[in-house]
């Protein structure tokens, strides 16, 4: 089933019926996401609504690491590699948040299928580092363009939608504040000191 086919999930349907102007109160939201809970807040209503759509996510990365014949965790570790930047296994566990023993098997798997191989590291022959090789490359781009390929329902957002969608997650991403988008600025004055003869 192609990418776009996919369920996107709850929170972008509810994000596109906000943003074609239809009214969505809060009790209606949450009766859809949680049967019989009413959220206290719009921080927690949310917070929901980012989890629900992992479940797009999930499906996304289990279908393309099926295509690429491996398992979801030997596919995202190769997503973590760049070919032009070759790390250790140490490294490779700290980019994916887990104990370093943990790579180990995807890490295996990826050097059996010949798309990585260990090559000592030039600057500390006591380390290995994870070079990807030009078939791991194939799948490595494959890959990524499945998986960060905007969903159907993001492409119908508009220009402006997209960027105050992006920069509000961006914010809570880096903890940022937001900015404002193009559009929603207010337009300054010319000043008459700068040359400007208008208003």
């Amino acid at each position: 089933m192609p990418i776009d086919d996919l369920p996107t999930g709850l929170a972008l349907h509810l994000f596109l019926q906000q943003s074609s102007g239809t009214t969505l109160d809060c009790a209606t939201v949450s009766e859809q996401l949680v049967p019989g809970l009413a959220f206290p807040s719009h921080a927690h209503q949310l917070w929901a609504l980012v989890v629900e759509s992992f479940q797009g996510w999930e499906t996304r990365i289990n279908d393309a690491a099926a295509t690429a014949g491996l398992s979801p965790v030997s596919a995202w570790a190769l997503v973590q590699l760049d070919p032009d930047d070759p790390i250790s296994q140490k490294e490779l566990s700290a980019r994916l948040r887990c104990n370093p023993s943990t790579v180990v098997d995807p890490t295996d798997r990826l050097e059996e299928a010949g798309l990585v191989r260990r090559k000592a590291d030039r600057y500390d022959r006591r380390v290995n580092v994870l070079l990807v090789t030009a078939r791991g490359k194939r799948v490595r781009e494959k890959l990524i363009d499945r998986l960060f390929d905007p969903p159907a329902a993001f492409r119908c957002l508009s220009g402006g939608e997209q960027v105050r969608f992006r920069d509000v997650m961006l914010a809570v991403v880096t903890g940022a504040q937001p900015s404002m988008a193009p559009a929603a600025r207010k337009p300054r004055k010319r000043s008459r000191l700068n040359g400007g003869g208008g208003p």
